[in-house]
């Protein structure tokens, strides 16, 4: 796996360690308000889902727009400034709504750093280059999933929930420190189109911004295809994921097992998107998405079959089938990163990043009461089997649309001026 020859991009990727470190670093401490101090009903832990999800889907389109049209130090700076403040503010929640207000503000900050970071990498990346540096990126956001929860319920050992919120602060504060050594107008070129309007006099406004974003999802097959084939991956994904922990106990499992199994997760999301990163022969993205939403929904209808008919399992093969799952569905997530920054304009890629996560959490955030119904009414291996059937179709229609849908190839894109030296 290489790094990009880019030195700029590789002080974001840098700066994405305390970054996606801090997304993670304080969600044991939130919980374990939630459940030990406060011992709130559980209906707070799915507000909890909400409050953190859907400023992405309200604040994000807006937030793309704004990226599109900003100086990207500035964001990435500001964008890690609001988190910091907002997170240390979480020390002074003094009940559950309070602490879910904060929560949905801190969100809504957070919702302009992903397009921020994807406007960077299309423009400080060469074409080529565009696999290995999302398989970085996503190497990063995997190891802070693990690590951050990991070193988080640690401290919680020795210090209160509210102090490891105030080191949660001090991680975003660092991440903000190393985009201040960037240097100023690092931004995508704009298209030809956009800059006719300029000297015409014209502006686009905030609103033909935001709608031009869905315009050109929508009218690009590469780009929509692969957005809907992630959004409703992730929609069959979270009808059983939130459920892993009830499913663990069910067939015998301890917390330790449960632990261990979702950092195993985390692990195979590293080793495949090492994997991923030393290709170095471009390949169709739905030959690379079609098998591994293929090969995830058979272990996920596996368990949930196991759950139902109470099958015995060595906790061994369960922790195996878990980094299987990690490994494997890196095949989804680093390809469809790549499409994007591949299919779009310059100049548009912060309002598409922000469409791509909207429709994706659209269709995330119904899918864990949708799970909970299902487990409640029939079992809890119900929403396994249900998820895992939705991806085989997706994965199946994947390989099917390889005909029909044209993809540009890194060797017949162009390469984007770049706007810092590569070292």
């Amino acid at each position: 796996m290489r790094l990009p020859k880019n030195k700029n991009m590789r002080r974001i990727l840098a700066a994405q360690l305390p970054a996606d470190f801090a997304d993670w670093l304080d969600y044991v401490a939130v919980i374990t308000l939630f459940t030990y101090v406060w011992q709130v009903d559980t209906i707070y832990f799915a507000w909890f889902a909400v409050s953190f999800s859907l400023p992405y889907i309200l604040v994000g389109p807006l937030a793309g727009a704004l990226v599109d049209r900003s100086d990207l130090k500035s964001v990435l700076v500001l964008s890690n400034l609001g988190r910091a403040l907002s997170t240390f503010s979480l020390i002074f929640a003094s009940q559950p709504e309070i602490m879910l207000a904060l929560i949905a503000l801190r969100s809504s900050i957070d919702s302009f750093f992903s397009p921020a970071k994807q406007v960077a990498i299309q423009a400080l990346v060469e074409r080529d280059e565009l696999m290995a540096t999302n398989s970085v990126s996503h190497v990063i956001n995997q190891a802070s999933k693990v690590a951050g929860p990991a070193v988080g319920g640690a401290l919680l050992i020795w210090v209160s929930p509210q102090a490891v919120f105030g080191v949660n602060g001090a991680v975003s504060l660092l991440a903000m420190a190393i985009f201040m050594t960037l240097p100023r107008k690092i931004e995508a070129k704009q298209t030809e189109d956009h800059d006719a309007q300029q000297e015409a006099g014209g502006k686009a406004s905030m609103l033909n911004d935001i709608l031009s974003g869905f315009a050109i999802v929508f009218s690009t097959p590469a780009l929509w295809t692969t957005i809907m084939l992630g959004a409703m991956g992730f929609f069959a994904i979270f009808l059983h994921d939130t459920l892993i922990g009830p499913v663990t106990r069910e067939l015998g499992f301890d917390a330790t097992i449960l632990g261990i199994s979702v950092a195993a997760v985390g692990g195979g999301g590293i080793l495949g998107a090492v994997t991923l990163g030393s290709m170095k022969r471009h390949i169709h993205p739905f030959l690379l998405i079609g098998p591994s939403m293929i090969i995830v929904s058979a272990m996920t209808m596996l368990l949930g079959s196991v759950a139902i008919y109470g099958w015995s399992i060595h906790p061994y093969i369960f922790v195996a089938a878990f980094f299987v799952v990690g490994f494997v569905g890196t095949g989804t997530f680093v390809p469809l990163r790549t499409v994007l920054q591949l299919e779009t304009p310059s100049g548009k890629m912060g309002r598409v990043t922000a469409v791509n996560e909207s429709l994706s959490l659209i269709a995330m955030i119904s899918a864990p009461f949708i799970g909970a119904t299902l487990a409640s009414i029939y079992h809890i291996g119900v929403p396994f089997v249900f998820g895992g059937t939705i991806t085989l179709v997706l994965g199946i229609v994947a390989l099917i649309l390889i005909k029909f849908v044209p993809f540009t190839s890194p060797e017949d894109a162009p390469d984007l001026p770049k706007t810092a030296e590569t070292v």
